[in-house]
C-alpha cells in the first residue's frame, strides 16, 4: 500500500472487527494476494479457526500466517509459533514455535513467549 493509502480504510478490517467475517473474507482476499501483511494475518485467522461459515483449514492458515510473517507482522509470526506449538496443520514443534515466538517479538508483539513456559 501506498502512503496515500494508509489514511484511507482498508477493505475488510472494518468487518473483521466487527466480526462480520463473511463479508471480510472477500474484501481481504484480494488484498492479502496483493502481498498486504495484515489482511494475510486476517484470512489466515478466519482459516484457522473457522469463522464466518469458512471451514477450518490449518493448511491455508499456516500459508497466509506464513507469508504475513516474512513481511514482518508480528501477530502472524506468533499465529504461527501457536500452530506449530500445538501440531494443528503441522508437526509439532517446540524448537520451531520458540524460533518463531521470539521472531513475532522482534516484529514488536510481546506476549507469545509466555506459551512457552
Amino acid at each position: 500500500m501506498t502512503e496515500r493509502d494508509a489514511n484511507r480504510p482498508v477493505p475488510g478490517v472494518r468487518e473483521f472487527e466487527t466480526e462480520q467475517y463473511d463479508r471480510a473474507l472477500p474484501l481481504l482476499l484480494p488484498l492479502a494476494e496483493q502481498g498486504y501483511a495484515e489482511a494475510q494475518c486476517m484470512v489466515g485467522v478466519i482459516y484457522q479457526l473457522g469463522l464466518g461459515g469458512v471451514l477450518v483449514d490449518p493448511a491455508i492458515a499456516l500459508h497466509w500466517y506464513a507469508q504475513s510473517a516474512a513481511s514482518g507482522y508480528g501477530v502472524a509470526s506468533n499465529n504461527l509459533a501457536g500452530m506449530y506449538l500445538a501440531g494443528v496443520g503441522v508437526p509439532a514443534d517446540r524448537q520451531r514455535a520458540q524460533r518463531l515466538y521470539e521472531q513475532a517479538r522482534s516484529q514488536g508483539f510481546e506476549h507469545g513467549l509466555a506459551a512457552l513456559k
